[in-house]
């Protein structure tokens, strides 16, 4: 599945310190990177409950 997706300017200078801090190659790879971090916290409990998961998701506009 290859998604596009559209960054404030904001967002995209936050995500260029990211990259040079932690010395990612591409923002795909960050992204790749982090959404496997937060999956894996999901599947291992860590990552809180359902109902907390949805309030983040709805808060960034991903679910209503």
């Amino acid at each position: 599945m290859a998604s596009k997706v559209k960054l404030s300017k904001e967002a995209d200078q936050k995500a260029e310190a990211i990259i040079a801090f932690h010395g990612y190659s591409s923002l795909d790879e960050m992204v790749e990177d982090l959404i496997g971090k937060e999956y894996d916290k999901i599947k291992s409990g860590d990552g809180g409950n359902k109902e907390e998961l949805a309030n983040k998701l709805s808060g960034l506009g991903y679910i209503s």
